[in-house]
């Protein structure tokens, strides 16, 4: 696998590699400064090393450093609680914790970037990686509760920015606005493709509705990444995101038909899109091109990639983007696919439906009830913001779905009414209840987990 930045900076390096607030830098001086800091990094010794970042231009230079010293990279959520972030840590054998942002925690060598410039330089041959060395380590939920850390090759990354490349059409000439967690893949997919396909990245510190319309229209973005409520809050103040704009790529089982219809009568170019820790970003999408989109398909598979559903309704996956395994838990394959724990089903078209995961499916008096089918249905009625159905223990049924609304406190009846019409009676809830604010993820999905141990268990 060749080097990608090494590569842009023999091509182009005089062209914009990353433009963030008033900095700019070129493929040149990010290779150079990259290859200096690599060095500083090789003199530490460590196989592989933690970084607690945020979007910055420092963290992207961290990561290129880290790519070119080949270091493998564990990404730590800014979120997570000093717990959670060293048992992680412990469980890759972690020692050492390069951070871009104020950062203390026991038990860890933790070096600031700018101390970096203290260590001593060792000198270094940059080349060629294999195909399977790890590039990126990241955590991902477990059914036993305990994060799972994803191995990501270069092979891994590489062929998920050729997939998306396939069905997003971005090029070299492309302008992508990078607003998604540098340490999630959906951020780290961003800086990865766009220096493969040697474009510009504009790159955002935090989500802000009216610095983001003023950035897609001052650098002329063709293409970015928003999570569901991004695009949402954008919508609620304008619909003008520039004639220039060719993509908005979304989080496929997150949207809601609501959003994507809202996106579509403005004349968006939306592609809702489906992919996870485990391949490296997107497997499947659709674009607004397809007269499909409003059905509540996430897209068909890219065309790396193949898909299919085993006799237990279980998407299964085999492509090059996916991981070849998890570093503290056995892999689960069948046939050489992942089985990846989705529900799922895919039509006579190829067009792939989640139905949920297997672990949220609520199996209520022998009936298979699937959480998302009633959320769906909830999300059509008038002033209902969010939603969750979460799963509860019922005495009667063995499992029932219990719904969780943000919205107006006075549509219970519309709700329910609604339900009535468009739900098996099997598959109504047992309760709802108004909260104030349905718990998100760190990319702006919902969590049924967090939800149902917040509100629900210890009730």
């Amino acid at each position: 696998m060749e080097n990608w930045l090494k590569k842009a900076y023999e091509d182009v390096p005089e062209k914009t590699a990353v433009k963030y607030g008033e900095e700019t830098i070129t493929y040149k001086v990010l290779y150079e400064e990259a290859l200096a800091l690599a060095g500083k990094i090789k003199s530490l010794g460590e196989k592989r090393i933690g970084v607690y970042i945020y979007n910055s231009l420092e963290s992207l230079k961290l990561i290129h450093a880290l790519m070119q010293a080949q270091v493998e990279i564990v990404f730590i959520n800014t979120r997570l609680t000093h717990r959670e972030i060293t048992v992680q840590l412990e469980d890759v054998d972690v020692s050492t914790i390069i951070a871009t942002k104020p950062f203390e925690i026991d038990g860890f060598e933790i070096i600031g970037f700018e101390a970096l410039d203290q260590l001593e330089s060792v000198d270094f041959e940059t080349g060629p990686v294999e195909e399977d060395d790890t590039l990126s380590i990241m955590f991902t939920s477990g059914t036993t509760g305990r994060a799972k850390a994803v191995r990501q090759t270069y092979l891994n990354h590489y062929a998920s920015a050729k997939g998306c490349k396939s069905r997003f059409g971005y090029d070299m000439d492309s302008v992508w606005l990078q607003i998604n967690p540098i340490f999630h893949i959906s951020g780290l997919s961003i800086v990865i493709r766009t220096v493969i396909v040697q474009c510009t990245n504009i790159l955002v510190d935090k989500f802000d509705e009216e610095e983001i319309f003023i950035l897609l229209k001052k650098n002329s973005v063709t293409h970015t990444s928003l999570v569901p409520i991004m695009l949402e809050r954008l919508l609620a103040i304008s619909n003008d995101f520039g004639s220039q704009l060719k993509g908005i790529l979304l989080g496929g089982a997150g949207v809601t038909k609501n959003v994507l219809k809202e996106a579509l009568d403005n004349r968006l170019p939306v592609y809702n899109s489906f992919g996870m820790t485990e391949t490296c970003s997107q497997i499947v999408s659709i674009s607004y091109h397809d007269e499909k989109i409003l059905d509540g398909t996430v897209g068909k598979a890219l065309e790396n990639v193949n898909i299919k559903v085993d006799d237990n309704d279980e998407l299964l996956v085999k492509a090059d983007n996916v991981t070849p395994g998890y570093l503290n838990a056995p892999i689960e394959q069948k046939d050489g696919y992942f089985k990846t724990g989705d529900l799922a089903h895919i039509d006579g078209e190829g067009y792939l439906y989640i139905l949920d995961r297997r672990k949220d499916l609520i199996i209520s008096g022998g009936e298979n009830i699937y959480p998302k089918e009633i959320e769906d249905r909830v999300h059509e009625v008038v002033g209902v913001e969010r939603c969750v159905v979460v799963k509860v223990k019922s005495a009667k049924w063995g499992e029932a779905p219990l719904l969780l609304v943000q919205g107006e406190k006075d549509i219970e009846e519309d709700i329910l009414n609604h339900l009535n019409k468009t739900l098996a009676r099997y598959k109504m809830p047992k309760d709802i209840r108004f909260v104030d604010d349905i718990i998100m993820t760190s990319t702006g999905k919902v969590s049924r987990q967090q939800n149902f141990e917040y509100y629900i268990k210890e009730k």
